[in-house]
């Protein structure tokens, strides 16, 4: 009874599964037939990415514009916590020319390196930083926070990181109409 059970059992799922030969012909001799399994195939949606007719979205971030409690332009700029815990700082290899802010109208800076609102400004400036050998310790950099020296304010720009410095006559005008 139970080796009854098992070959039915079996012929049941062989029954299920909808095998077929396959009736296409093949040219290699070592092939002697093929099998095709059909199976129920749902709708289903594609995966993956689609065509649609639309414009590309712009996926790189807006451009900031910042202004800060003094002149400290070609500082380096680290960011800190509520605390005073530093929760960002760059390393030497990161600070370039093309890091240092660019002047734009009404003490507003276009940021070119990062920073944000919980920013504040160190004693190094750009060249002395980026000539440094490797990145200063935690207690380096904390001690190196100018007191008082930071971001006041920040402000989303319309257009994207990349786009920014070659529409700076606009973004003065942006700045301007925003100040209204």
């Amino acid at each position: 009874m139970k080796k009854l059970t098992f070959l039915l059992s079996i012929a049941v799922m062989l029954i299920v599964t909808s095998c077929k030969t396959s009736s296409q012909a093949t040219s290699d001799p070592n092939v002697t037939h093929s099998v095709a399994i059909s199976m129920p195939i749902r709708d289903s949606k594609p995966i993956g990415p689609q065509t649609v007719n639309s414009k590309p979205v712009n996926a790189l971030p807006k451009a900031t514009a910042f202004r800060m409690s003094g002149d400290y332009a070609d500082h380096v700029a680290v960011s800190v916590d509520n605390q005073g815990n530093l929760t960002y700082f760059p390393a030497p290899t990161d600070i370039t020319a093309a890091s240092a802010p660019v002047s734009l109208a009404d003490g507003w800076w276009l940021n070119r390196q990062g920073i944000g609102i919980n920013s504040v400004f160190t004693k190094y400036t750009f060249s002395e930083y980026a000539a440094l050998p490797s990145v200063p310790s935690i207690e380096e950099l904390k001690a190196s926070i100018i007191p008082g020296a930071r971001v006041t304010e920040v402000i989303s720009l319309p257009y994207s990181i990349n786009e920014a410095p070659s529409h700076i006559q606009e973004i003065n005008d942006f700045l301007l109409k925003a100040a209204k």
